[in-house]
């Protein structure tokens, strides 16, 4: 493709670094929001914010995703340990799809990463709100019994790096105090804001840290497409939109990105259509191979096949009508 082995080099490093460079501040401010929430906000408070009833509770999951964002490496305890404490399935899994994609941080590294474009940052929200949506209400029928693996059992440890279930109401809390079914230690002592603050940190730096090698092999893999693919390929990837699509949604199973960072991976792909881009940003928050794992550890039998098949079918739908339709 280059004339000289160096400049196809250099062109693969500068890529690399670019895509890197731009995305690691939203990655680091959307694991400091996670770290936040995850340590002074227990499930037992968010059980207020959700009615019982179906299409209430699924808003409410909805808008919850934009007003306590969480990364999808720490959003499945999360929501098991909501299900365990009474959250409504119809609200906890809505939550569960949506917060990755449907908070500020997300629309924020979207909006920055393709330039300014309005369309992008609002077609990616709305397809996983939607998705969101479509999955709350199939599984608002169900009990947390009928959804969780071990209602009652330990939970997986997460998959953001920090080593611990992010539930603060496990044997050990964030605040260090012991003692399982306490909400939270007792306040008032120096020592345990400090253990808080501590905690904040230290599951910040462990998730970036862990998310970070992540957007690495992602930011890798990206400038490797763009330099060593034949123009004979992309050019089958820009007239195509089945195939297209198919491919980055593939792309963001195995990439297994963080929703804070993945734009700009997607930005990347510069000749593939707007809907292949989409897809690959739909898709990836909701399921990608260390979310595929967690889900079998949490959930029953029925319940991980819903997630598998459901959110990619749905997002293969809306993006072909896009790529059809659309602008």
């Amino acid at each position: 493709m280059f004339d000289a082995p160096f400049e196809g080099l250099g062109f693969f490093a500068m890529t690399a670094t670019a895509i890197f460079l731009e995305a690691a501040p939203f990655l680091l401010l959307g694991s400091f929001l996670a770290a936040l929430i995850e340590c002074f906000v227990p499930p037992e408070r968010m059980q207020r914010l959700f009615p019982k009833r179906a299409v209430p509770g699924v808003l409410a999951g909805l808008f919850a995703g934009l007003f306590l964002p969480v990364c999808e490496c720490g959003i499945v305890p999360i929501v098991r340990r909501m299900l365990q404490k009474g959250v409504p399935p119809a609200s906890a899994m809505t939550y569960m799809l949506a917060a990755p994609i449907v908070n500020p941080v997300v629309m924020a590294s979207t909006y920055t990463a393709f330039q300014g474009d309005w369309f992008m940052m609002a077609a990616r929200t709305a397809m996983g709100a939607i998705t969101a949506l479509g999955m709350g209400l199939a599984l608002s029928r169900l009990s947390a019994q009928d959804i969780l693996l071990h209602p009652a059992g330990p939970g997986p440890a997460c998959a953001c790096g920090c080593g611990h279930d992010h539930g603060p109401t496990d044997a050990t809390d964030a605040t260090g105090a012991t003692g399982a079914g306490s909400e939270t230690a007792p306040t008032g002592a120096p020592s345990g804001a400090k253990a808080r603050i501590a905690a904040v940190f230290s599951h910040t730096a462990g998730e970036f840290l862990d998310m970070g090698g992540m957007l690495i092999l992602g930011s890798l893999f990206a400038a490797a497409f763009k330099t060593l693919t034949p123009s004979t390929m992309l050019t089958l990837f820009e007239t195509d939109p089945l195939l297209s699509i198919m491919a980055m949604m593939l792309l963001a199973i195995l990439l297994s990105l963080c929703s804070e960072a993945d734009a700009f991976v997607a930005a990347s792909f510069t000749t593939f259509p707007a809907s292949a881009k989409l897809a690959f940003l739909a898709l990836g928050p909701m399921l990608d191979i260390k979310l595929a794992i967690m889900f079998q550890a949490v959930f029953t039998r029925r319940v991980v096949t819903a997630l598998l098949i459901v959110p990619p079918v749905m997002v293969f739908a809306l993006s072909y009508a896009l790529s059809l339709f659309g602008p």
